[in-house]
């Protein structure tokens, strides 16, 4: 007779399995509806950001939307994951993981329609708010501080005050009676501008021996300035810098100011205990030459350093200078004097203009808005919202200029709102990588690639055309790369960067954590206006020190959600900050959603641990300039993964795993610059890769080049035999038509006819921007061989016994040449007339023979840094370094006294130009370096110098 509860037990578990077969079965189709909706919701969000809600039961409503938005892309996620895990995991396993999918779900899809019942449903209650709902008027107070980066082109009015400042400056008379100047005034006023145009004024710069400029800001460290102040007025004296303790560095700064003329700008200096921190590293009153120059915006910081300071206190624009340069940036295109616009334009740019109050950075945003705004319709809008911004608000002791700043971002597009709010998460006054900038917008899906008319768009395309688009609203400040004319890197002015955290705060796009918040609990949730908890997704933390272990527990679940978490060490040895294994373990099980991971300069133990692994949704690993000498095996499983940064530390020698090959999404893949593994690391699975930076022959498989069909950037060390050279260079000039930039070391000897005709087809490859010869040359092809792209060239152990000037001269886009190492084995050098155009950089190293060179008028006119180093034959000067007008640096290592003495004439009166910095390393104490090679670190560092001479046994390691 069978137990009755058992039966009924079983009938229940019988039941119980149906049920979740049936819930297991419908997983696919809920994913399917939650799928399209999270396309309703987006639609939604972007209307509604479109017409910026006033109502705050709306505004509450559509952060709720966001946060369900957040979820419901982590769980299309996880299903994504578990759909192509599939395979290697057991039914029981698959099942769970359904289950678990299936539960969020439902919980999301409830929350959803707990919105929507609030709503009265999106399309009724949500639209129609969204339709009558106009630009509110946001009261934020945001800190406002100047900055050193304003571009000195945007100096409008104020010329004959900055000229009395200039003149005071050089005054010699005057030295005992000012040796502080101050630049003091409200935020926004362009001081940090003044000071630049002072800076750069060019009888400045011929009267002073010594240039430092140092920003100081808020977040100061006595030490971190003062190093940084003496290592730019002595940057050969670096390494000996960085060991000075505390008073050596106090008493070093001091000197260095007694011997020699020096200008030393401290900008933006918030409060008198800076001062009181560093004033005995600076001598005041007789007997010194140089200047301080400051910029404050508080006239007690200036009396407290110096009550007898020279003090320029810049008014505000007048209407017509304020009229000037709105006219001067809003028209960027047609901006000459006679242009005449429309009498309603420039009434309404006049109108609009006087609520800027006669601030400069004011005024710039204000023009980036209307640049986009030609029309006069546009211009009226304009108007009307700008004196609702503007409306209840006094320009006072620090200005109206937040209304103006974010009247900025309200008028940006969805996407661009976006990625300009992603820029909050580097550090004040980073300067910040464009294409760093790329990848984590592409990582964190801030862009997203575009259907094009039958054109493939890449991520960094995008990217870029996104940042010029704020560069050109003066949102963001760019510097070019001078070669290409792209965008090389970016920074935030500091009122803007306050208004960008200030809204990433608002919208609950950002958290970031700084040192004086350390003792702040730091969970992931943020109280936003509405009465619910946000959930913090992206994390921006600055490290103070080694105090990484104290910004949240290792066990802590609440960062489950979190999708990026930059990581920024404020201080860094030679070893970098402590990033302790435990805590690393800790990040890794709990970040479970992470996309994106940027943990550069930080010291780890040997090996990772294997639970980065565990990171399974990452798009984003930068561990760049990090210590640590082996990656482990587990970073396979970082399927998703796109950007892969390994450029650690030189001395780290890292060992890759063999695993590598299977992250087959990468686009970017930044080798270490030293690695030499026993077996070969083939790249060649990585079909979407799009640059490659330190591939290496020695480790992978030349061939695998052939295999990158994707590859736009490369950059190599080849060292190869004749057959091998031959075929990947004609493989790289003839089959690889995306390549469209490389840059190459190659260790090899064109000795040959057929070996000249191999480094003919190299140089003329279209893409090839860098170049390093290592070997010897026997004949320098002509000029005409070389690609019109080349921008860099070094030779080394080339051997030339032909003057390499002659060719050399003629390469239009040439900004940077080294010849070391016998690389020119003959006596005598020359640079023509209109030779070398565009050259900036010139470093003439180890080369024994050379006895004269000669410049002759018109040669090197835009030469700014020139090095001479080992030559012991050239003893005199070339008369034509007096030509040379745009030189700033020179210098000169181990070179025989008559050299040295020549070149010291060059500052008398029959030379024209004045050198801004002179160094002779021979007349400071070598530093003995306490680093400990082992032959595991050795290795790395000579299988780049020479790959030849690294032993056996090292290579075994």
């Amino acid at each position: 007779m069978y137990d009755s509860s058992l039966f009924g037990l079983l009938q229940m578990l019988c039941e119980t399995l149906k049920n979740e077969a049936k819930f297991l079965s419908n997983v696919g189709n809920q994913i399917a509806d939650i799928r399209a909706e999270i396309n309703r919701i987006q639609c939604f969000l972007q209307d509604a950001d479109a017409k910026k809600i006033e109502y705050e039961t709306v505004r509450n409503w559509i952060a709720d939307i966001r946060e369900v938005a957040y979820d419901v892309e982590n769980i299309l996620e996880k299903y994504m994951h578990k759909i192509e895990m599939r395979k290697d995991r057991s039914i029981w396993k698959e099942n769970i993981a359904l289950h678990n999918i299936g539960m969020e779900t439902k919980d999301v899809m409830s929350r959803i329609e707990n919105i929507k019942r609030c709503m009265n449903t999106y399309v009724d209650t949500g639209i129609r708010a969204i339709c009558q709902g106009e630009s509110s008027a946001e009261k934020n107070q945001w800190l406002r501080r100047s900055y050193s980066h304003l571009v000195d082109e945007d100096f409008v009015g104020l010329e004959k005050e900055m000229s009395k400042l200039v003149d005071e400056l050089i005054n010699e008379e005057n030295d005992e009676f000012h040796g502080v100047f101050a630049i003091c005034g409200m935020g926004g006023l362009g001081k940090t501008t003044q000071a630049r145009k002072a800076y750069h004024h060019v009888d400045v710069q011929s009267h002073f021996q010594g240039f430092a400029w140092a920003s100081i800001s808020k977040q100061w460290q006595a030490r971190d300035v003062l190093q940084s102040i003496l290592t730019k007025l002595e940057p050969e004296n670096r390494k000996q810098i960085n060991k000075m303790r505390d008073e050596e560095l106090v008493k070093a700064l001091y000197n260095v100011q007694q011997r020699k003329k020096c200008l030393i700008v401290l900008d933006d200096i918030w409060s008198t205990n800076f001062w009181n921190s560093v004033q005995y590293a600076f001598p005041k009153g007789k007997g010194s030459r140089s200047k301080i120059l400051i910029t404050t915006r508080k006239k007690d910081v200036c009396e407290h350093i110096d009550p007898t300071c020279f003090l320029f206190e810049p008014r505000c624009l007048d209407a017509e200078e304020s009229w000037k340069l709105l006219h001067k940036k809003a028209f960027p295109r047609v901006n000459t004097p006679d242009l005449k616009i429309d009498l309603e334009l420039e009434r309404l740019g006049k109108e609009m203009v006087s609520e800027c109050g006669g601030l400069p950075l004011a005024i710039i945003v204000l023009a980036g808005l209307l640049a986009r705004r030609p029309k006069i319709d546009e211009w009226r809008r304009t108007s009307q919202h700008l004196n609702e911004q503007m409306s209840g608000e006094s320009f006072g002791d620090d200005g109206g200029i937040h209304g103006v700043l974010a009247l900025s971002i309200y008028d940006l597009p969805y996407q661009l709102k976006w990625c300009f709010l992603y820029l909050g998460n580097f550090p004040e006054g980073e300067k910040i990588s464009a294409r760093r900038l790329y990848q984590l917008w592409a990582a964190d899906e801030i862009i997203a690639l575009e259907a094009n008319q039958g054109e493939e768009t890449t991520m960094m395309e995008i990217g870029e055309r996104y940042l010029h688009e704020l560069a050109q609203r003066y949102m963001v400040q760019v510097h070019l790369e001078e070669t290409t004319g792209r965008i090389k890197s970016c920074r935030l002015h500091d009122l803007m960067r306050d208004t960008c955290l200030s809204k990433a705060k608002e919208e609950n796009f950002l958290k970031t954590v700084s040192p004086q918040h350390l003792h702040q609990p730091m969970r992931c949730a943020s109280s936003a206006k509405a009465s619910s908890t946000r959930t913090v997704r992206r994390l921006s933390i600055i490290v103070d020190n080694n105090d990484v272990r104290n910004y949240f527990s290792t066990d802590d679940k609440s960062f489950q959600h979190v999708r990026s978490a930059l990581f920024f060490p404020r201080m860094t040895g030679r070893e970098g900050t402590a990033y302790p294994l435990p805590l690393f373990q800790g990040l890794c099980n709990n970040f479970t959603m992470l996309r994106v991971l940027h943990l550069e300069k930080f010291s780890f133990e040997e090996i990772l641990p294997r639970t980065i692994g565990n990171l399974v949704h990452l798009r984003y690993l930068s561990l760049r300039h990090s210590h640590f000498q082996r990656l482990p095996s587990s970073v396979g499983n970082l399927m998703y993964l796109q950007t892969l940064d390994l450029r650690v530390n030189f001395f780290s020698y890292l060992t890759l795993p063999s695993t590598i090959p299977k992250l087959q999404n990468l686009r970017n893949l930044y080798l270490p610059p030293s690695h030499q593994n026993t077996y070969k690391l083939e790249l060649s699975p990585l079909s979407n890769l799009e640059m490659l930076k330190n591939f290496d022959t020695q480790v992978s498989p030349f061939r695998d080049l052939f295999k990158l069909a994707k590859l736009q950037k490369l950059a190599a060390v080849l060292s190869l035999e004749f057959d091998e050279m031959k075929e990947i260079i004609t493989h790289l000039t003839l089959r690889m038509g995306r390549l469209r930039e490389t840059s190459f070391r190659i260790y090899y000897n064109f000795h040959s006819e057929k070996d000249l005709t191999l480094l003919k087809q190299l140089l003329g490859c279209d893409h090839l921007r860098k170049l390093d010869l290592i070997g010897h040359i026997s004949k320098l092809p002509e000029h005409h061989f070389f690609s019109q792209s080349l921008t860099k060239l070094t030779l080394r152990r080339s051997g030339l016994q032909e003057d390499p000037m002659v060719i050399l001269q003629k390469l239009p886009k040439l900004f940077t040449l080294s010849l070391r190492g016998n690389a020119y084995t003959g006596k005598v050098m020359c640079c023509s007339p209109q030779g070398f155009p565009l050259l900036k950089t010139l470093k003439l190293q180890g080369l024994p023979n050379l006895e004269t060179w000669r410049v002759e008028t018109g040669a090197m006119p835009n030469l700014v840094h020139l090095e001479i180093e080992d030559c012991k034959k050239m003893e005199k000067v070339p008369d034509g370094l007096r030509y040379l007008t745009k030189i700033q640096e020179i210098t000169i290592i181990d070179m025989p006294d008559t050299f040295q003495n020549r070149l010291q004439e060059v500052q008398g009166e029959d030379f024209k130009v004045q050198f801004r910095k002179f160094f002779d390393a021979k007349k400071f104490p070598k530093i003995k370096s306490r680093m400990i090679f082992s032959g595991h670190m050795f290795s790395g560092l000579l299988q780049t110098i020479c790959p030849s001479t690294v032993p056996q046994e090292w290579k075994k390691l």
